[in-house]
């Protein structure tokens, strides 16, 4: 079986502008279920809030991603990365359209920046995946999709700046 999702990459600046709420967390426990129609799976990953780049956000959001396993049954989306219990992330998020006071990674895969702990002691992001292709409209030329790589302090900065503070 081949899948593959194609996005057209944005900056960290247009991420910001269309988040509700930009943070950095870590995950505490991820569970998988049937939507009510049972057509689809979703994944919801409880994080706790370490710091707020934009916006007010709880000390604990849910974050839910198509994608998972219940009951036997597995569905998967290419680009879609779930994360392990632990791991940091910044997460550019807005609500869903569901009014189940869970978020959504804005922009699919691309609001979503796993930290990464360098051996010097730094930090860096990463929204690199695979099975991802990008489509450039001006060219409309694809490639894979590499995502963006940098300090954390830069992520950081970029969206501080790109959110007015």
């Amino acid at each position: 079986m081949v899948s593959a999702t194609t996005i057209i990459p944005v900056s960290v600046e247009r991420l910001t502008s269309e988040s509700s709420q930009v943070v950095e967390a870590r995950a505490l426990s991820a569970w998988s279920q049937w939507n009510p129609q049972h057509s689809h799976i979703y994944t919801y990953t409880r994080f706790q809030v370490q710091r707020s780049l934009k916006g007010h956000a709880p000390a604990v959001v849910v974050v839910k991603q198509i994608g998972g396993s219940a009951e036997g049954y597995t569905q998967r989306v290419a680009g879609v990365r779930h994360w392990r219990v632990g791991e940091q992330a910044v997460l550019f998020l807005r609500p869903t359209q569901t009014a189940d006071q869970t978020y959504e990674v804005t922009g699919l895969m691309q609001g979503n920046f796993l930290v990464r702990q360098e051996t010097d002691g730094s930090s860096t992001v990463s929204n690199g995946v695979t099975g991802v292709t990008s489509f450039d409209p001006s060219s409309h030329q694809t490639a894979s999709y590499q995502g963006s790589r940098m300090k954390l302090e830069d992520l950081e900065s970029r969206v501080r700046k790109a959110a007015g503070q």
